[in-house]
């Protein structure tokens, strides 16, 4: 705009625009925000109608032969559990095949697998291998010991630094061990050989009670193992004997009272030593013949005071 001065110059005013500052301030970006959360819910629709549809062909999958039980949410809007709807329906055809399995006889080449012998040297080395490979998978490398011996394999189960078998001066046997025998008991329960079991103490004198003592601890230690054993899988008929040994076997003989000394030790018999060992029990070739000895009946019994 041009206007004219007293002097007769022309003053010439431009006015700026001020529209930039308004479309910077104006709600556009509202119209563009809203354009996205349309898409989104578009989105989120689209995704919860095609949700049936793939949930069907993982059904169809799963009835071709394919597993499709996977550990996350069912679908987008499944809030209510972690764990796939489908797999609710698998455990259901699980439970379906057992009870349709049980209720057939076993066919030849589903009959279960026999227990396999151990007898030579050979045998018991790859044994202790695999007892090696056990102790590994179950973090007790510290914890087992293995001896190929003449009677067959020595498995020692003993404390290490941190981590004792038993609660002290208790036969109460703590939970990384129990874990550990549960694991031996799988293992063992395929062997067909006899297994010894026996108990071990330090020559520390039990104070706890009365007429108890290294003795009764180390049995009673032996037979909490026994029954650890037998409750994860190991047969009854496998174990010939449990035995309470006290501190009359140390490892450490010129350190009596060292820790090492405390141990369970778990022998599994070749044959041979089994047949040995029945010999001395089981076998009877010692007879109980009425001429041999002479009954004498208690004194209280014929009434004399």
């Amino acid at each position: 705009m041009r206007r004219a001065s007293e002097s007769g110059e022309q003053i010439i005013i431009k006015r700026r625009s001020k529209r930039g500052h308004e479309v910077l301030h104006s709600g556009a970006w509202k119209v563009a925000f809203a354009d996205f959360t349309l898409a989104m819910m578009a989105l989120f629709m689209v995704l919860w109608i095609i949700q049936p549809q793939a949930d069907a062909e993982r059904m169809a999958l799963r009835g071709e032969g394919y597993d499709t039980v996977f550990e996350g949410g069912a679908g987008i809007f499944d809030g209510v559990s972690a764990v796939p709807l489908e797999s609710a329906v698998a455990q259901e055809i699980v439970k379906a095949d057992s009870v349709a399995s049980l209720a057939q006889p076993l066919a030849p080449d589903t009959a279960p697998l026999q227990a396999e012998r151990y007898e030579s040297e050979a045998d018991m080395q790859e044994l202790a291998r695999l007892m090696s490979l056990l102790a590994e998978r179950t973090d007790a490398l510290a914890n087992i010991e293995v001896q190929v011996v003449p009677q067959g394999l020595r498995i020692l189960i003993k404390d290490d630094a941190t981590r004792f078998m038993f609660e002290r001066g208790s036969a109460r046997i703590n939970p990384h061990f129990r874990t550990l025998l549960g694991a031996l008991a799988q293992e063992l329960a395929k062997i067909d050989n006899k297994l010894i079991i026996s108990g071990h103490t330090d020559a520390t004198p039990y104070r706890g009670k009365r007429d108890y003592d290294n003795w009764n601890l180390s049995g009673e230690r032996a037979l909490q193992a026994r029954g650890g054993l037998v409750a994860a899988g190991l047969p009854v008929k496998g174990v010939l004997q449990v035995s309470a040994q006290a501190d009359g076997m140390p490892l450490r003989p010129e350190e009596p009272q060292s820790g090492v000394n405390r141990r369970i030790e778990l022998l599994l018999l070749t044959r041979q030593a089994e047949a040995l060992y029945r010999q001395l029990f089981a076998d009877g070739h010692a007879r109980y013949a009425p001429g041999d000895v002479d009954y004498i009946q208690p004194a209280a019994a014929r009434g004399v005071n």
